[in-house]
């Protein structure tokens, strides 16, 4: 049989695999599931914490009653009369006095013991709620997508790096990769450091200030690197790099940043102009010509900024510091966020604030669905509509640059390929 067949039969079966998948009344079940048990678990979670803060107003009332109550019955009554039978010598106490004092003693002493027996079972429920809490938290620790960034420390390889300035970095399908390190471009395999290829040893036509972008196109199936007034590809295969002449930024504008759509032959760039307001531009990479510009009232007013923009089947991600004027929050003016917007760039979501400051925010595709953004040592996984599902601060011993995220392998698990600037490193996680 030959190999041609062979792929034949095995596309075939493929196929009828996938046919053959009846699952989705089992995923729609666990769906269910899973909301049913959220909301039992809210009504659990408010029958229990009403009736436990009533309990608690409660007994706080209770405690204060029986200390006002019992403290003057004590420094009233019972410690005068003991005092001077006791003390002074001035009075004897007669037997029935006498009983009623320690009737009146027994029964302060009694409440007392109750109402430490009650702590006690309130001390132990609290307990219980904190164990709770954990197990909850343990299971939301294993359930975790970003967890896999608990073990950058310890990656399954590593190659030390020249220069821990840049942050950029790209990853083809095949798992070759070029990174920007003290200007060269280093192309690496999983396995191993390939070639280098000088930035700055090109001639002055064709060197055009520093990188300022590194993208894999699944069209071109070659790296496009970005400078503020070129842009280049490279064959990894061969290592050579080309300059376009057709693909240029307008005349007052440079090259920030650009996105590949997936398996197609267009790209978006987003430059920045003299005024520091961001355009939009979508190219062909086939024409090399310009398919249209979108001017800065695409963004709000206090937009200054896109450090980065990336695209997956759906929609463009774009990273966006905002700058507000606020004089009683010198700060926080200065807001990173992912927007997110549809080919036509017009917004879909406008995202929430990740944070104030930073050297800049970085995005990549986490799945089809989702994306991971890196602002230092700060990760965010956000969902389609640019909100937040979880988040995570890496130990500041180190210093996380970026970050590509690759595909599940056949056993689930994703590889990241982490660019460090402290140490200076390349790491497969």
């Amino acid at each position: 049989m030959s190999s041609g067949q062979l792929l034949y039969e095995r596309a075939r079966s493929l196929l009828t695999l996938i046919d053959g998948l009846q699952i989705e009344s089992d995923l729609v079940s666990s769906r269910r599931t899973v909301d049913d048990w959220r909301t039992e678990m809210f009504s659990l979670i408010n029958n229990i914490h009403l009736t436990t803060t009533n309990r608690l107003d409660s007994l706080t009332s209770r405690l204060n009653q029986l200390k006002q109550r019992r403290s003057a019955m004590l420094r009233q009554d019972i410690l005068p009369n003991l005092g001077k039978m006791v003390i002074e010598r001035r009075k004897t106490l007669s037997e029935q006095e006498l009983n009623d004092v320690k009737k009146k003693i027994t029964k302060i002493d009694c409440d007392l013991q109750v109402f430490g027996r009650i702590l006690t079972k309130v001390s132990s429920d609290e307990k219980k709620l904190i164990e709770q809490v954990e197990i909850l938290k343990s299971i939301q620790r294993e359930n975790s997508q970003l967890r896999i960034f608990d073990n950058i420390s310890t990656p399954k390889r590593r190659f030390t790096l020249d220069s821990c300035h840049s942050p950029f970095l790209a990853v083809a399908e095949d798992n070759s990769m070029v990174i920007e390190d003290d200007n060269h471009l280093v192309l690496f395999d999983d396995q191993r450091r390939i070639n280098e290829i000088p930035w700055q040893g090109h001639k002055e036509d064709s060197f055009s200030g520093s990188i300022r972008d590194i993208i894999y196109s699944n069209y071109l199936e070659q790296f496009c690197i970005l400078s503020a007034l070129n842009f280049f590809t490279l064959d990894p295969h061969m290592s050579t790099l080309e300059k376009s002449e057709q693909l240029k930024p307008t005349t007052g504008s440079h090259f920030q940043s650009v996105a590949c759509l997936p398996n197609l032959s267009d790209v978006f760039f987003a430059l920045t102009t003299s005024g520091t307001r961001t355009n939009i531009e979508r190219w062909s990479l086939v024409s090399g010509s310009l398919i249209r510009r979108w001017y800065h009232d695409i963004f709000e007013s206090d937009d200054r900024f896109i450090s980065c923009i990336r695209a997956n089947e759906t929609c463009l991600a774009i990273c966006i510091k905002q700058m507000k004027t606020e004089k009683d929050h010198p700060h926080d003016n200065c807001q990173w966020r992912v927007d997110l917007f549809d080919f036509s760039l017009v917004r879909m979501y406008r995202g929430v604030n990740l944070k104030s400051g930073g050297l800049g925010t970085y995005i990549t595709a986490y799945d089809d669905r989702s994306w991971l953004a890196v602002n230092g040592n700060d990760i965010w996984l956000l969902d389609e509509q640019a909100g937040i599902i979880e988040e995570k601060a890496l130990d500041e011993r180190e210093r996380l640059h970026n970050v590509i995220v690759k595909d599940e392998d056949i056993n689930g698990q994703r590889q990241l390929i982490v660019k460090m600037g402290k140490p200076a490193e390349l790491r497969f996680v």
